[in-house]
């Protein structure tokens, strides 16, 4: 059984299914897409380092001062008794313990998928200004003071006027647009016929827009069409 370690505690919807951080949803699309038996266990922002160390769970970062910096997701896995850290690092692992399953960083394109997943996710993280008082919505108390305390006052976006919204929603939707024209048109998933990891980051990023404003909204809607429609066609083929 691998388990996957998560942020907690909070209301997201489907968070007990599919997780709350997008990195730890990347994990668990890939788990769900191989068929390995896993299972989300929430923790607090306090539990991270100490748990992370207890299971061999390297820091994924370094802090400004130099010292490591420990983050979800990370991974046990009770077949090997190997603890693993870094959505990136994590889907390597997954593909060279468990060689039976689709492979989703295939031979000779990792550095190709990491610069897709790098450059990806810089063009979402704009949203997070917007989306960040729909998702604090979902959050207990004890969770912002936890956010509050390992990321500092700024962890807390403030609240955004509707004319400084519309003009992130054009820059980022703007990004995309010039990343869609890079796709074949015809082909399902970035690579072709089958998903890789950068295919469950468009997925694991994306999908906040629903989570934040729901299934039926209009930002759900247009967002869903974003990448020539790739974005709901992916989250059909992949959550």
């Amino acid at each position: 059984m691998i388990t996957v370690y998560d942020l907690g505690p909070t209301s997201v919807p489907r968070s007990s299914e599919l997780g709350f951080s997008s990195h730890v949803r990347k994990v668990i699309l890939i788990l769900r897409y191989k068929k390995l038996p896993h299972k989300i266990s929430v923790i607090g922002f306090d539990d991270i380092e100490p748990l992370a160390r207890q299971l061999g769970a390297p820091p994924s970062r370094t802090k400004p001062d130099g010292s490591p910096k420990y983050t979800v997701p990370f991974i046990q896995d009770s077949a090997t008794g190997k603890g693993v850290s870094d959505s990136f690092l994590i889907a390597q692992y997954l593909d060279e313990a468990y060689p039976d399953t689709p492979r989703v960083v295939p031979d000779g394109t990792r550095v190709l998928q990491a610069a897709f997943v790098n450059d990806f996710q810089t063009k979402f993280m704009p949203l997070f200004a917007v989306l960040g008082a729909k998702f604090r919505t979902f959050f207990p108390q004890e969770f912002l003071e936890g956010q509050k305390k390992a990321y500092g006052e700024g962890a807390i976006t403030p609240e955004l006027s509707l004319k400084e919204q519309e003009a992130i929603w054009d820059k980022v939707k703007g990004s995309f647009d010039t990343l869609g024209n890079a796709f074949v048109k015809d082909e399902k998933f970035v690579m072709g016929d089958k998903p890789t990891l950068a295919d469950f980051t468009i997925v694991a990023w994306l999908w906040n827009v629903q989570v934040a404003y729901g299934e039926n909204s209009s930002e759900w809607k247009n967002v869903s069409q974003w990448l020539g429609g790739r974005v709901a066609n992916l989250c059909r083929e992949l959550i």
